[in-house]
């Protein structure tokens, strides 16, 4: 129960094409025995989130880790505001990307769970330069946190 770890198919795609380096979209679905329209979806989503980029031989679509994505913490925090998505904006290209309301739903935690530290640094910073106390930061961060999850 230690290293207990949800992971999506998003997740499982992402590892595949990572292990791969570039790999064909119907490939990775036969490997992941996934429709491939469900593939499709999540490759829509994942290149438009900049995760992955997409080629094309002919007229079949390889998929790779985009190298525009940040990796590393440090330069993704420092324009973590810039770059971070409302829950609402997040829901919508996804839901515009025809992806299901669970796989969505899945895909906005393992996202907060990723960025928690960047957005709670972020909100504490920008309550502090509003001259908010540190009690009432803890307690809208407590509710703020709530609305995220």
């Amino acid at each position: 129960m230690v290293n207990d770890v949800l992971k999506t198919s998003a997740d499982e795609l992402h590892e595949l094409v990572k292990s791969r380096k570039k790999i064909s979209v119907e490939e990775a679905a036969k490997l992941l025995r996934m429709p491939i329209n469900t593939v499709h979806a999540l490759v829509d989503f994942l290149v438009e989130e900049k995760i992955f980029g997409i080629e094309y031989k002919f007229t079949t679509p390889y998929i790779y880790i985009s190298q525009e994505h940040p990796k590393s913490g440090e330069s993704f925090q420092g324009s973590f505001a810039k770059n971070m998505a409302t829950k609402e904006e997040f829901f919508e290209k996804a839901k515009n990307w025809n992806i299901s309301f669970d796989k969505i739903y899945e895909m906005w935690n393992k996202y907060i769970k990723e960025n928690l530290d960047a957005i709670k640094k972020e909100f504490y910073m920008k309550a502090g330069l509003r001259g908010i106390s540190g009690e009432d930061i803890d307690m809208l961060w407590e509710k703020y946190l709530s609305y995220l999850q």
